[in-house]
C-alpha cells in the first residue's frame, strides 16, 4: 500500500479527484467502457464535486457503489442519492449508474474497474463490519459472489455490500480516510477488516489521508 498524506481534507480531495480523472482517461484510452466503484459517507463529498467537473468521456463510464443501505433511492440515508447529487452532476451527469446488484454487476464482467473505498473508525470498509457473522466469507479473496446482504449493530439499516473479491478485481483500490483515529488503524491494521485490504498483494492500494 502507498500512503499519501495531505495537510487538509480539501487538498486530499482535490488531488484525489484529479488523480482519479487522469486514471479514468488512461483506462478509457484502452477500453470501450470503465467501471468506477465509489463509497458513500461524508469523506468523498469534496472529491465527488471536483471529479464531477473533470473533462473525460463520462458517457463511457459506469458508476456503482461499494455498499448501500436497504432504503429507497431517494432516502436521506441512500448512498445512491448522495452519488447522484454530488458526483453525477455537471460533466459526470453523462455517466451511467449501475445498482449494487449481483446480476447487474455480472453483466459488466470484463469491464475494467477503479474503486474508491472509505473506512470507519471500527476498521470496516464498504459494509464489511467487524461484527458480521459472515465476515470470513466476505473477506475471502476467492469468493465468487460479487455482493452480499448484511446486518450490523453499527447501522439501523440492513445493508448490501460489495465483496472483498469483487473490489480486488479493480485495477486500483483507493482508500480515502480522514482523522487521527483512522490513521492509527491504517498504520496498525491487523485484526481490522480493512487490514485485509491493506495486506493483500493482488491489487494495488493507494491511501489518501488528511487530519
Amino acid at each position: 500500500m502507498v500512503l499519501k498524506e495531505y495537510a487538509t481534507r480539501e487538498r486530499a480531495s482535490d488531488v484525489l479527484a484529479d488523480d482519479i480523472a487522469a486514471r479514468l482517461r488512461l483506462m478509457l484510452d484502452a477500453n470501450d467502457h470503465v467501471l468506477l466503484v465509489v463509497s458513500g459517507g461524508s469523506s468523498p463529498g469534496l472529491c465527488f464535486k471536483r471529479l464531477a467537473t473533470a473533462e473525460l468521456e463520462w458517457s463511457r463510464v459506469y458508476i456503482t457503489l461499494t455498499d448501500e443501505r436497504c432504503v429507497p433511492a431517494d432516502h436521506e440515508a441512500s448512498n445512491e442519492r448522495q452519488v447522484r447529487e454530488m458526483l453525477m452532476q455537471n460533466n459526470a451527469a453523462a455517466a451511467t449508474f449501475v445498482p449494487l446488484m449481483e446480476d447487474k454487476l455480472k453483466d459488466l464482467a470484463g469491464v475494467p474497474a477503479l474503486a474508491i473505498v472509505g473506512m470507519g473508525e471500527d476498521g470496516h470498509f464498504a459494509s464489511i463490519f467487524p461484527d458480521l457473522p459472515e465476515l470470513d466469507q466476505l473477506l475471502d479473496a476467492e469468493n465468487e459472489s460479487l455482493t452480499a446482504a448484511v446486518s450490523t449493530s453499527a447501522s439501523e439499516y440492513r445493508r448490501k455490500t460489495a465483496t472483498f473479491s469483487f473490489l480486488l478485481d479493480s485495477e486500483l483500490v483507493v482508500l480515502l480516510a480522514f482523522g487521527q483515529t483512522k490513521r492509527a488503524i491504517i498504520e496498525d491494521s491487523a485484526g481490522f477488516p480493512v487490514g485485509y485490504l491493506i495486506a493483500q498483494k493482488k491489487t494495488p492500494v493507494e491511501a489518501y489521508w488528511a487530519p
